[in-house]
């Protein structure tokens, strides 16, 4: 185990966080100021002050002012998400959310899940850069009754730049580890029609991911990464109301890794491709009704080859097609109904480069119904859907809320709700360790929360406990996937999103117990207390500067294995050189923190970046 010296490093923590409080700030994210809208909450648009589940957003503006490259550098400050990487960045990244692993995790972009039906459990996020993200929501907790499989822990959804006014941007940065990124976007708008358009490249040379004094298995060299992304956004308004669109994003990932189990003299490479496609409809059938008409295309295409006596070259490609159609009725002032229909078909054309190949599919058929409805200071909540999966019992999920507004900046909120994660097809036919007779794994879900609201600040507390059964593990008697395990976590998470002082901030704090329902043990890799804060300021001048801090405790590993409880801290900063030109720089792991977040794989030391932004006059 790396050692951990979180403990001194917690007090320089707070002294640069109080000294930063001092002074005034210029805001870093105006979300809880009570006009942010979110959808993921409910399917629907809503104020995020009147969200029933934990939600959070992260604003273009909070990305560019973090300095965050990929998705998962962002997710690690959000309240109750933790996540472990095998290295630097590129490498396989496992997300949990309220203790859910990635797999209990829905991500979703622009409305369309992402998938991959390989027997790791991944998504690939660690492969989605930023640049062309406008905003990210975060939903906790089981929301399968409105979106079906995979919410058991919670929703991502990121949402890509779209057509807009006429803009354009140029951004380039260089730094640490041979760090080089480029991205440009342009925007639009011509009579009915808006175009929006975005390339981003980037690449570094890495960190040897693997540890040399812990794992003898250890190629010393560096593992260098590259990502090449694009996003085309199109929209026609034909008719006043009626809207067509079609979205393209596609990301480009290559990557050099380590195996602990190959020598180092053996390399290995990876290369995966993820495409996102979509036509949309949106029609506004009378003054009350938006229906909303979506076909899509979801590819993950993911290739590894590796040297030495046990080399091989794999693949592993899923398709995901999907047609869904959704109906936002404004029943009545107090009424609001959700209702919508899914036909989804999802296949795998696998080879592991051993000789085990599939290529199973199976499609899908849900329906689904969500009423909100407002009776004084109460709001009532209800939702329901059922998933019908072939040659399987169909599966009915739900979720009851409440809301009472007990004055007009406090908020009391209680939720009941139910969740389920069908397999993975690799879980169930792949050669040697599938195991066809899986069951879903199944969970419920309780919460109490209480939120306050005023002036622009929002805090919020939430009470959750959480029980998944079922739980899909590998069975090392019988060499194949089984519903081994239940899991069961509690705990209270708390974030806050306002001014304290005349200082911009978001902090968060999670203490929670996931632990394994049969053994009482902590489940593999997740902490018990999770913390983070972010602060900006404002130094005159055109200048900014801020720092983001994130806290992991403790955390066992497979093996016996334990790792330390770690605080890294950031360091940005920017300067409006004009209304077109910024530069801006950040220290990454400014105490140069050593942890790791996987047993005997590597995290990145200190690191200096810097760059700049241009922008089209308006």
């Amino acid at each position: 185990m790396v050692s951990s010296r979180s403990t001194p490093r917690v007090h320089v923590l707070a002294g640069a966080c109080a000294s930063l409080l001092s002074l005034s700030l210029t805001p870093l994210a105006h979300a809880d100021g009570g006009n942010t809208v979110v959808v993921t909450a409910a399917r629907a648009p809503q104020a995020l002050t009147d969200a029933l589940p934990h939600t959070t957003v992260i604003t273009r503006d909070e990305i560019d002012r973090l300095q965050a490259v990929d998705l998962a550098a962002l997710l690690a400050t959000e309240a109750g998400v933790q996540l472990a990487s095998n290295g630097g960045r590129g490498t396989a990244t496992t997300l949990f959310m309220r203790g859910a692993p990635t797999r209990q995790v829905l991500v979703l972009v622009d409305g369309v899940p992402l998938s991959r039906q390989d027997a790791t459990g991944q998504v690939g996020m660690e492969h989605l850069m930023l640049d062309q993200v406008e905003r990210i929501e975060i939903v906790r907790g089981n929301v399968s009754a409105l979106y079906g499989s995979g919410a058991v822990g919670g929703v991502i959804q990121v949402f890509t730049r779209t057509a807009g006014p006429r803009q354009a941007g140029l951004q380039v940065e260089v730094g640490s580890r041979g760090f080089k990124r480029g991205s440009a976007q342009a925007s639009v708008t011509l009579g009915a029609t808006r175009l929006s358009m975005g390339l981003s490249a980037e690449g570094d040379i890495g960190l040897s991911a693997l540890n040399a004094n812990e794992v003898r298995a250890a190629n010393p060299d560096r593992d260098g990464y590259r990502n090449q992304s694009a996003k085309l956004d199109l929209a026609h308004r034909w008719a006043e109301g009626h809207t067509l669109g079609l979205g393209l994003f596609r990301t480009s990932g290559r990557l050099e890794y380590d195996s602990e189990f190959a020598s180092p003299t053996d390399t290995q490479r990876s290369r995966t491709v993820k495409e996102v496609l979509q036509l949309t409809s949106e029609d506004r059938i009378g003054a009350a009704w938006i229906s909303r008409v979506t076909l899509s295309s979801q590819r993950d295409d993911a290739q590894y080859v590796e040297t030495g006596d046990y080399g091989y070259a794999g693949r592993y490609r899923t398709v995901v097609d999907s047609l869904q159609w959704q109906n936002n009725l404004a029943w009545s002032a107090q009424t609001q109904v959700t209702a919508g229909a899914q036909a989804q078909r999802e296949r795998i054309d696998a080879d592991d480069g051993f000789g085990g190949t599939y290529a199973p599919g199976r499609h899908s058929m849900a329906a689904y119904i969500g009423v909100q409805h407002r009776l004084g200071d109460h709001e009532l909540a209800m939702n329901l859907r059922r998933d019908d999966f072939n040659g399987r019992p169909a599966t009915t999920t739900g979720r009851l809320g409440w809301r009472w507004q007990l004055s007009p900046a406090w908020t009391a909120l209680a939720s009941a709700s139910s969740a389920f994660g069908m397999p993975p097809l690799g879980y169930l036919y792949a050669p040697y360790y599938g195991n066809d007779a899986l069951l879903p794994e199944r969970s419920t879900s309780t919460e109490l929360g209480l939120q306050w609201v005023q002036q622009g600040q929002r805090l919020r507390a939430t009470l959750f406990r959480t029980r998944v059964r079922d739980e899909i593990e590998y069975d090392f008697s019988t060499y194949a996937f089984a519903n081994l395990a239940r899991t069961r976590n509690q705990g209270l998470e708390l974030s806050y999103a306002g001014q304290v002082a005349g200082s911009d901030l978001k902090a968060s704090l999670t203490s929670q117990q996931p632990e394994d329902a049969v053994t009482g043990q902590r489940r593999l890799r997740r902490s018990a207390t999770l913390a983070s804060v972010a602060v900006s300021r404002d130094l005159g001048g055109g200048w900014r500067a801020g720092l983001v801090a994130r806290h992991a405790g403790e955390r066992p590993d497979s093996g016996g294995k334990s790792l330390g409880a770690y605080t890294v801290l950031d360091l940005t900063a920017q300067w409006d050189i004009n209304p077109q030109w910024q530069w801006f720089g950040r220290i990454e792991n400014a105490l140069n923190e050593r942890y790791q977040t996987a047993a005997g794989y590597n995290q990145p030391p200190r690191g200096v970046f810097t760059g700049l932004r241009w922008k089209l006059p308006g």
